[in-house]
């Protein structure tokens, strides 16, 4: 069932994304997604091997098929979240945004300890849901870094 999931989503969001209007050059997209990449497997790291509050599949391994998810679909969705996102958009309207990709990714996650491809210990969805705001919002500033850096 997990590998239906992850397929499945896919085959969802690999169209959307490729059809998607592009808001953003592919520069500020690139540069966004691989921070956020980085970002994200810093954070696992500790989170899996030190902390025990989340990680992939099994507890205490690291998996090559976790990377399915690392670099199949996190990318992807980064992408979506940093382009669709209003930044010419009044502060409730970019505060509606980040709330409503946060209780996506929280039932999206909720999805994945279903079926077996995420797993919980000393984390609950309930925190998930508080920061995710506070991550794509970093990717948000990024995106702003990143055009002042190169003055486009």
């Amino acid at each position: 069932m997990s590998w239906f999931v992850i397929f499945g989503t896919m085959l969802i969001i690999y169209p959307i994304a490729f059809f998607m209007k592009k808001r953003l050059p592919m520069s500020d997209i690139y540069t966004t997604v691989v921070f956020g990449l980085f970002l994200n497997t810093s954070v696992d790291t500790f989170a899996i091997s030190r902390f025990k509050a989340w990680g992939f599949f099994e507890v205490d391994k690291i998996e090559f098929k976790a990377l399915w998810i690392v670099i199949g679909l996190y990318p992807i969705f980064a992408a979506m979240i940093i382009n669709w996102y209003p930044y010419n958009g009044i502060w409730w309207k970019k505060t509606i945004y980040l709330i409503a990709w946060s209780a996506f990714s929280t039932c999206y996650e909720w999805l994945t300890l279903k079926v077996g491809i995420l797993w919980h210990i000393n984390w609950n969805l309930f925190y998930s849901f508080l920061l995710y705001p506070f991550i794509y919002y970093m990717l948000i500033l990024h995106v702003r870094f990143y055009r002042k850096f190169t003055g486009t």
